[in-house]
This record gives C-alpha cells, sequence and structure tokens, in this order.
C-alpha cells in the first residue's frame, strides 16, 4: 500500500474530499491511501476523525510517516512556501496542489529548495488531465501553432485551470504575453515566437458556472480540433492516477519549467493590464 500523507492550510475544503474519496473509491485498486495529514489552520468539523485519518502534529511527522506528500491549501496557494520549506527538505516525491505560488519570487523558492534537497516535484491543476484533451494529445504529431483555451471564475485563483490546458500542449516556453481584456474578462496572448500563438480566455460573472465552461481549440495541419470539458470526475481522477505513479516511481512528469511559466502568466497578465494592456516578456 503507497502511503500518502495530506499537508494543507485547512482540510475542509474540496480538494481534500475529492481526492481521498478517489483513493478509497474508484482508483481503491492502486492500493494508496491517505495515511497521515496535517493541518496549520483547523475549520469546521474535524476532517481527520470524519474521515479515519490519523492527524499528526506536525508537517515533518506527516512527511516522516509516508511516501509521497500532497501539498493542498487549494484556498491558500500563498501558504504553499511555507508549507514547502518545511515539507521539502526531506526528499520525499511531493506534489503541490494548482499552482506553486501568487508570485514568481515565491515560486522560484520553492524550485530553489527542491533542487537543493534533490527532491522530486510536481504541481499542477487537475485541468491539465482532462479527459477531452487526453484524447486529442495523440492526433498532434507536431507542435501546434494556435490554440485558444476558455476557462471561468478569477484570474488569481482559477486561471491556473484554464492556464494548464494551454501549456500541456503548447509547452512552457512562451517568450512574452500580452493581456487585451478586463478585469473580469482577461484576454491574453502568449508568443512563442516563430509565429506560434496561444490565446487565453477567462471570465467571471454572477452566474459563471453556469455560463462559461473550460473548453479548448488546437489547430492541427489546417484543421481545428475542439473540446468542451464536460467530464469533471474523469481529470481528477486522472490527476490522482498520475500523482500515484509519480509518487510511485519518483519521476516527475510535470517539468519544474511548467510550474514557473504558470505564475509568469498568472503575474505578466496583471502587469500588461495595469500598463494598459502591454507586451510583457516572460522570464522563469
Amino acid at each position: 500500500m503507497l502511503r500518502i500523507g495530506f499537508v494543507d492550510h485547512h482540510l475542509n475544503n474540496f480538494h481534500a474530499d475529492k481526492f481521498l474519496g478517489l483513493l478509497r473509491g474508484p482508483l481503491a485498486s492502486l492500493e494508496a491511501d491517505v495515511v497521515a495529514a496535517w493541518e496549520s489552520d483547523p475549520t469546521g468539523d474535524d476532517w481527520c476523525a470524519k474521515n479515519g485519518v490519523p492527524r499528526l502534529d506536525s508537517p515533518e511527522a506527516v512527511v516522516e510517516a509516508v511516501d509521497g506528500v500532497m501539498v493542498l491549501a487549494p484556498d491558500n496557494i500563498e501558504e504553499h512556501l511555507g508549507l514547502s520549506r518545511k515539507v521539502l527538505p526531506f526528499g520525499k516525491p511531493t506534489h503541490i496542489d494548482k499552482f506553486l505560488s501568487p508570485t514568481l519570487t515565491d515560486a522560484r523558492e520553492i524550485v530553489r529548495l527542491a533542487h537543493e534537497h534533490k527532491t522530486p516535484f510536481v504541481t499542477s491543476s487537475a485541468l491539465r488531465y482532462a479527459v477531452e484533451l487526453e484524447a486529442v494529445i495523440p492526433q498532434i504529431q507536431e507542435p501546434p501553432t494556435e490554440m485558444y483555451a476558455r476557462g471561468l471564475a478569477a484570474w488569481n485563483g482559477y486561471a491556473v485551470h484554464t492556464i494548464a490546458m494551454v501549456l500541456r500542449v503548447m509547452g512552457p516556453s512562451a517568450l512574452r504575453l500580452i493581456d487585451t481584456g478586463t478585469p473580469n474578462a482577461r484576454t491574453v496572448t502568449l508568443d512563442y515566437g516563430s509565429g506560434r500563438r496561444a490565446q487565453i480566455d477567462v471570465r467571471t460573472a454572477a452566474n459563471e458556472w453556469s455560463v462559461f465552461p473550460w473548453q479548448f481549440g488546437i489547430r492541427i495541419g489546417d484543421n481545428y480540433m475542439c473540446a468542451t470539458v464536460t467530464d469533471f470526475d474523469g481529470f481528477y481522477a486522472n490527476e490522482m492516477k498520475e500523482v500515484v505513479e509519480f509518487f510511485k516511481t519518483g519521476q516527475p512528469q510535470v517539468p519544474a519549467e511548467e510550474g514557473l511559466m504558470i505564475v509568469a502568466i498568472l503575474e505578466g497578465a496583471v502587469r500588461s493590464q495595469a500598463a494598459g494592456g502591454e507586451w510583457i516578456p516572460l522570464e522563469i
């Protein structure tokens, strides 16, 4: 049985429930379970007691007790650097939920810590593993010249999901970006050079969940392959399969450059809008 530990800000969150439910339900055949957990700021019911997961006294104790650790805090990404400082020195394979940090400075520090301690790590949005995207990827025989992705909700917390679909296909080597949208309707163009570009559209509204689905389109030759993401359980299951495989092998499937580029894009779009819609170089 592969032993997994959760290190979190507060365990009463959707991701902790979803990941645990998958491991003990549809993905039970993977023979992996959450055997230890710690949270810095508990809220609501005792998550550990409710789910039969041993609560340990420190993040360090969790890491020592497991084969792989998941740094969650999906609602408190700003805590990732502090949590990573406690977890990464142990050298255990580490998954950092959603994205590294709200700032590129902190993201670089997390990567530096991982390299210093020779700790394998991955960071990703579950949308990177969208079932609909997985179905198209085998048809891509050469780097696409064009792509678009559309998504929803607040840029700072949710744009990662839309960005992740683009970087999965186009790669993390974008050279610059421009955001010609508004704070509630981000319209970001990534320039990869040599005529390769991708557009990222992220909108927020009171009814966003009912009118703005995640979508993508990839130009393959003279045609576009397009899809709307509908299988939500599927992308979480795909992500957990990848996490378990990573914990077993210690071989990251997502390059550190991709994790850094996500943060660079998040920051860069804000800078572009603040400058009235100017091109911003992307450096990771």
